[in-house]
């Protein structure tokens, strides 16, 4: 019997040409904002016409929409490959926020898209909303495993612990946007996680 394969021709070469698009347009859309850019510097970046670009998204809110999901979808792959412990869990999202900072526009539409998402009926509602309930979700569960190991506290409120942490990144972002990035944010987040880790770990240690 022969080997079942994936797609092939214009099925892969489409979606190998949709990532580089996302590519492209998460780079600059981080660089420059998501006002600043125009669909047809995105085509120049991605080497593609306007048409093509057009084709695999009909218009800029598709586009940004798209650009999002595929963000949350490599932040997803990164967390799942980070051990059990929660400390290394604390530390990996404090190196991915310290590289989000490098194209600082993504937490501009983080948080702008996180905000306009909140009313039903917004595109992005249910991506923003799903996204947010299994963040809280992921982060329980990671802290409830903390609990079962031994390196966190067992009588602890884990779905309380995670909807504060998340509660926390949201709020710090939006004060670090509206006050013209003038505080080190990795640093606050750093302080918040390594006080709440002294507080809920059996040992007593910081980050």
């Amino acid at each position: 019997m022969a080997t079942p394969r994936g797609p092939r021709g214009p099925y892969t070469a489409g979606r190998a040409r949709r990532t580089q698009i996302l590519e492209a347009a998460l780079l600059r859309f981080g660089q420059d904002g998501y006002r600043k850019t125009s669909l047809a510097r995105i085509a120049r970046d991605a080497e593609i016409t306007d048409a093509g670009l057009l084709h695999h998204f009909g218009g800029k809110q598709q586009l940004l929409l798209a650009v999002v999901e595929y963000w949350h979808e490599r932040m997803d792959v990164r967390w799942e490959r980070v051990s059990d412990s929660v400390r290394d869990a604390f530390r990996c999202h404090l190196e991915d926020t310290a590289e989000t900072l490098t194209t600082p526009g993504m937490i501009e539409l983080a948080v702008v898209l996180t905000a306009e998402a909140t009313v039903a009926g917004h595109p992005a509602h249910d991506h923003f909303t799903g996204w947010q309930e299994k963040g809280v979700r992921e982060l329980a569960d990671r802290l409830r495993a903390g609990s079962r190991n031994g390196e966190l506290r067992p009588d602890l409120d884990h779905e309380g612990i995670a909807r504060e942490c998340v509660a926390m990144d949201a709020g710090l972002q939006q004060q670090w946007l509206a006050g013209g990035r003038s505080f080190d944010l990795v640093a606050v987040m750093r302080g918040h996680l390594d006080r709440l880790i002294r507080a809920i770990s059996t040992d007593g240690q910081g980050l």
